[in-house]
Formats: C-alpha cells, structure tokens, sequence
C-alpha cells in the first residue's frame, strides 16, 4: 500500500470545523494548524508533495493527543485517530522525540520492561537526571514505583465460587498505580470469583500504535491476543481504557473493562459499602468517554456506594494533556492544559480525586499538590474497594 492511499480518508473532511471547539491544542494554541482540520489540511498538502514535511509541519501535527473529541461531532464521520496514527509511522524518522520517550516504548515492548525501568530511574541521581532532562522538570516518570511482583492465581476461598476471571494488566502491572489491580483482586474474590494472571505479559501495543511503531504495535498485538486466546472463554478484564480499545479490535478475545464487570456482579450479589466522609472529584479519561464509550460506567460504579457526592469537571470534554506519551513528548503542552483541566474542578470540597487512567493519573500527579498538597489521586475500583463494609482486607 503507498502512502497516498493510507491517507486517502483525508478526503472525507469537508472542513466544515465542527471540531474545533472541541480540539484541546486549538483550544490552547488558537490557530487553525492546531485544530483537526488544520493538521488534515497539512497531512494532505504533504502528502501531495504541495509542502515540505519540515520540523514545524511536523510538530504542529505531532502537537495531536488522540483524544479523539473530533470523532465525536464529525458529520463525515472521518477516522481522525487512524490518520494521525499513520501520518506518524510514515514520517516517525523525521519526527523528533525525546529520548525519555524513545526509551519508554523500547522498554514497553519487554516483559516487565516498566518495572525495570522504573527500578533504575527511581535511583536518586537518576531520579534527578530525568528531571533535569525535561524542559520544565516535572515528568510522570517521576511517579513510577516498584511494587512486589503479583501472583498468578489467587482463589476466592468461597463455598460459592463463581469461576475464573484473568486479569490483563499490561505493561505497568508491577509499575506506580500497581493498588488497584490488587483492590480488583480483592473486590473479584469478595464476588466468588478465582483471579488469574499471567506472568507473560507485555504491552498491548497501543503505546507503540500512537507513536508510529505500527509494526511493533501489531507485534504485541498478536501476542497479547495469542496469550490472552489461552484463558479460553474465561472473561479477560482490563483496566486501562485505551488498552482496552486496542484490545477489543480482536473480535475473538472475550474481554470487558474490570469496572464493567465488578458493577455488573455488584448488582447480582451483596457487597455493602459506607457513606464516604467527603465528596470526590471525578476525571474521566478521553479514552474512557471516545474509544470504550462507557459514558456513565464511573458514575453508575462510584453510586454504588451510598450518600456519595460526586464533583464533576466543567469542561468534562478538555484533554489533561497527558495523552499517552504526550506529557513527555510535549511538556509545556500537557502542563498548560492540566492546569486549566484542574481548575475547571472545584477541589475546595474534596481531597480525592478519581481518575480511571493510569497515564493521565501519573500526569495529574505532577501538578495537582499545587491546588490541593493533600489531594490523592486514585482508581474508582480502589476507591470502591475503600468504602466496602464488614469485610477485612488481606
């Protein structure tokens, strides 16, 4: 296939600028080589050869977080996201990311590379040396931790059990955020049911899919799909919301966000869970709400739990900035848009802020002490785990 007819769905855009207002770097930047038809208008004029693909086409391409609101209220119905995915493999030679990045991806691709990773950068001068190698010093890297390595099956010890559920924890299971696959552990053997985890898991590839490494994306592809294939009809649950949506373009794979899951059995069984001592704010991935499209999954999780207040952003469609690797990629970006996106919270009523994804968690983390320095950020499923009454968690 040339590159001409992979970016042939250019055409489908009639530049009509419904997704402007919507666009977070159009929003930030206010110019129209920002917005989703600007960066269509420069893909096609490279494409045609019309322009050089020089360093600053490219980067107010590159500029795009894939959240995907454009998607959302396009008449045409373009597949934006697919586009700006293979304009970044066509040119991923010419486009200049930090080495911080680069290295993530390479690490990403290795069995528990993450954690690796993580084990070295969190050595103190190294940890200052990351730092020191961001433009503006502050970098979700900083967030990762090392946590102890999870087991492979863990029973429910229930007369009554249920059958088996495999967890697919990615590239990050033993990497910061590692509690809330633990709460999900406990949460799952509550509801009767026996937990697996294999311990040959890599990424599922959307990382490398994002960054213009679609080969290696397909690689991890089919071997995530081919290890995940062996649990057999046993449900597989993710947890992180873009994961999930590269996932489940594998029709066969029996596989269901973990929240979806734990709710749905929350229904049918009873768990008991207390009024939370104080309101909590919710941030909701734009991976959540365009690319799994469970718009009220949060919501109908978190109201499980009686009483319970919850403090929604005023611009619930506004990127973090996170972005996968974005925040890393384009740190000025990602802390601009943070910011507004944590200002259009009111946290003057809470210290809790629960985020569904792990990329714009670790993201959050670096600037929102500054509004609150006792705001926690944590998972909805570890949230829920919290609140469960008359029960004792190992």
């Amino acid at each position: 296939m040339n590159n001409a007819s992979k970016l042939s769905n250019t055409d489908l855009c009639v530049m009509c600028g419904m997704c402007l207002p919507l666009c977070p770097t159009y929003q930030l930047y206010q110019t129209e080589t920002e917005s989703p038809r600007g960066r269509i208008a420069l893909m096609q004029a490279i494409d045609r050869k019309q322009i050089k693909a020089d360093a600053k086409a490219l980067l107010h391409i590159d500029h795009c977080l894939g959240c995907l609101n454009c998607e959302t209220i396009c008449p045409s119905r373009v597949p934006y996201g697919e586009l700006i995915d293979e304009f970044r493999e066509q040119f991923n030679e010419s486009i200049k990311k930090p080495f911080l990045s680069k290295l993530i991806l390479k690490q990403a691709a290795k069995n528990n590379g993450l954690n690796k990773l993580a084990s070295f950068t969190n050595k103190p001068v190294l940890k200052q040396l990351v730092k020191i190698s961001s433009d503006i010093g502050i970098t979700p890297i900083n967030s990762l931790t090392t946590a102890p390595k999870l087991k492979n099956f863990y029973a429910s010890e229930s007369d009554n059990n249920r059958g088996e559920v495999s967890l697919f924890t990615g590239c990050i299971s033993e990497t910061s955020e590692h509690s809330y696959i633990n709460d999900a552990i406990y949460i799952l053997n509550l509801l009767n049911f026996d937990v697996s985890i294999s311990e040959q898991q890599v990424c599922c590839g959307a990382l490398h899919q994002h960054n213009g490494q679609q080969k290696t994306a397909e690689k991890l592809f089919r071997q995530s799909h081919s290890l995940l294939r062996k649990s057999n009809d046993k449900p597989v649950l993710f947890f992180s919301p873009a994961c999930g949506a590269h996932l489940l373009k594998g029709h066969d794979l029996n596989a269901m966000d973990a929240r979806s899951f734990i709710l749905k059995e929350i229904k049918q069984q009873s768990l008991e869970f207390s009024k939370p001592a104080q309101a909590v704010a919710l941030h909701e991935s734009c991976s959540h709400q365009n690319m799994l499209k469970l718009k009220t999954l949060n919501t109908d999780l978190l109201k499980c739990i009686p009483g319970i207040e919850i403090i929604k952003s005023l611009k619930p469609s506004l990127c973090c900035g996170a972005g996968g690797l974005q925040s890393i990629n384009y740190p000025r970006q990602a802390q601009s848009l943070l910011q507004e996106k944590i200002e259009s919270f009111d946290l003057t009523q809470t210290d809790i802020l629960i985020s569904d994804n792990i990329g714009c968690s670790l993201h959050i983390k670096t600037a929102v002490s500054e509004y609150n320095s006792r705001i926690e950020v944590i998972h909805p499923i570890s949230f829920l785990a919290r609140q469960l009454t008359n029960t004792t968690k190992k």
